[in-house]
């Protein structure tokens, strides 16, 4: 059960193939880093993968940040469309 909702957020994060080799990339770099303790590739990895969420984020579509909420006028926009609709007929 835990499995399937970290592997589905997984496949979620990676939809963009860009994303998904740069992450690849960016692991074979680090665990190479690890094995001969070198920061400095260690941090170059970090930049890869970063470049890779950046790249998703931007390819998504969808806006980052605060959006705007439409308010719902329900009954009150039935209401003021009869009362336009009258004053048109007079």
């Amino acid at each position: 059960m835990c499995l399937e909702k970290l592997c589905g957020k997984m496949c979620g994060m990676h939809k963009n193939p860009i994303n998904c080799l740069l992450h690849l990339i960016a692991g074979v770099i680090i665990i190479y880093a690890l094995w001969v303790h070198s920061i400095t590739w260690i941090i170059i990895g970090i930049v890869i993968a970063l470049v890779g969420h950046i790249i998703q984020a931007l390819s998504s579509g969808k806006p980052r940040g605060k959006e705007k909420k439409t308010k719902k006028l329900g009954n009150k926009n039935k209401l003021l469309k009869t009362k336009n609709e009258e004053f048109d007929k007079k």
